[in-house]
């Protein structure tokens, strides 16, 4: 798949080489008098619309319906609405890296590289390559692209710097140092939980993912079967689960990136790996803009690797729509310059080249330490980051499933890691 996403995007390139012409034709108002549903996940981007929405009908004269969900109503929903072959959905997020082959495969997508090759529908200045490359690759299959990037996030450590002081604790440098930084914390402070993470079966790889890599782990095999058993694989898993047993709160394997959110937020724990699109919505608590620390996971001691999880939420248009002109001048609108630009206040990272190493990202980073953290470690996410956390197969949501439920075994006490690892394999091996 990501040989025919790079295929797919030097296609998309070569189509848009003479974007930046006069692009004849093209009317911001073209669509004015239209109305569009609009159904996202619920984001910090997605919030962040609610309000910037009113811009793009000032620009255009389109009007927008927006409904917001959790992630799970969010899902079933569109799923429904999809299936159904409805029209009441024109614009929709996506996650590609975990739906994009089936979603693609359904025909759920409109081709957006079409849209992108026509003068008169695409505004001279959009700039696909201005998006990170890896990012979308994840939005291509073929010579299609399904999606356009609104975000770039993955996972990062977040430490109480203030407790480590307290308890006289090192910062974790390893992957293998943040056990007993948890171990000494929960020694030192019973009142504050040392470690909070995903616990829910079907969101966990995408924060466990980092301990397997950089324990020198992976999902596959040399030879692309399921390699969760693997020594080295087994050591991350087992790392994860010994913290979610041992020092994460009661009930955290029913945890999601809301309540680690708010514990971390409300100065409850001590640590987590979660979203770094989750930033904005720790800051708006009291002190934790002066208290935390923020980087990548830390790497293997062992084995000197890291390697973080790094993707990027999309937005789409269904194929369904009955008004998918309209629906792309919101994207181009949603995934331009100018709005991501904006964006950036509301903790959205942009995928944009031009947004990330701009003058105002540049100012707002400079205004706190800790935002200067986040960025930071956003720019290593783009480096080195992988945007695969499952073994080899289309069914993403099922194989992460299974990912996560060995988990779940281990700090259960229903299997050790090695045969949680096991058993886990040769499900995922039917998926193949």
């Amino acid at each position: 798949m990501r040989k025919l996403g790079f295929i797919g995007g030097a296609f998309v390139a070569t189509a848009l080489a003479t974007a930046p012409a006069a692009a004849q034709g093209f009317d911001w108002k073209s669509q004015s008098g239209q109305t569009i549903n609009l159904m996202f996940n619920n984001h910090p981007w997605s919030q962040a619309m609610r309000e910037t929405v009113k811009d793009f009908q000032a620009k255009t004269g389109i009007e927008t319906r927006i409904e917001i969900f959790n992630e799970e109503q969010y899902r079933a929903r569109l799923t429904t609405l999809m299936q159904g072959k409805s029209p009441d959905v024109d614009v929709f997020m996506t996650l590609t890296s975990r739906e994009g082959a089936i979603f693609n495969r359904a025909g759920w997508y409109a081709d957006l590289a079409a849209m992108m090759k026509d003068k008169a529908k695409t505004a001279p200045d959009y700039d696909y390559e201005d998006f990170g490359a890896s990012i979308r690759t994840a939005s291509t299959f073929g010579d299609k692209v399904v999606a356009v990037p609104i975000n770039q996030e993955g996972p990062l450590f977040y430490w109480r710097k203030d407790v480590f002081e307290k308890c006289k604790i090192a910062e974790p440098k390893a992957l293998e140092d943040i056990v007993p930084a948890a171990a000494a914390i929960k020694a030192c402070d019973a009142s504050i939980t040392p470690w909070t993470g995903r616990g829910i079966r079907s969101v966990t790889p995408y924060a466990m993912a980092g301990f397997i890599f950089n324990a020198g782990g992976s999902f596959a095999t040399p030879d692309g079967k399921p390699g969760l058993s693997q020594p080295n694989s087994v050591k991350g898993l087992e790392i994860y689960a010994t913290l979610m047993r041992d020092y994460a709160p009661p009930g955290a394997l029913n945890h999601t990136f809301t309540q680690v959110t708010q514990l971390i937020g409300q100065g409850k724990a001590a640590m987590t790996h979660e979203a770094s699109n989750e930033f904005a919505n720790i800051m708006k608590f009291p002190g934790r803009a002066e208290d935390l620390g923020i980087k990548v996971l830390p790497p293997g001691k062992e084995s000197g690797i890291s390697k973080p999880v790094a993707i990027g939420w999309g937005i789409t248009i269904s194929a369904n729509s009955r008004k998918q002109q309209a629906a792309w001048l919101f994207a181009q609108w949603a995934t331009s310059r100018e709005v991501q630009a904006k964006l950036v206040t509301a903790g959205v990272a942009p995928p944009r080249a031009s947004v990330f190493k701009g003058a105002d990202f540049d100012a707002w980073v400079k205004e706190q330490p800790v935002r200067k953290a986040w960025a930071e470690a956003l720019v290593e996410l783009g480096k080195t980051g992988i945007g695969v956390y499952q073994s080899p197969t289309d069914d993403v949501p099922k194989a992460r499933d299974i990912i996560g439920g060995a988990m779940q075994e281990i700090v259960q006490g229903k299997a050790t890691a090695l045969e949680a690892a096991k058993a886990a394999d040769a499900e995922l091996a039917k998926l193949q």
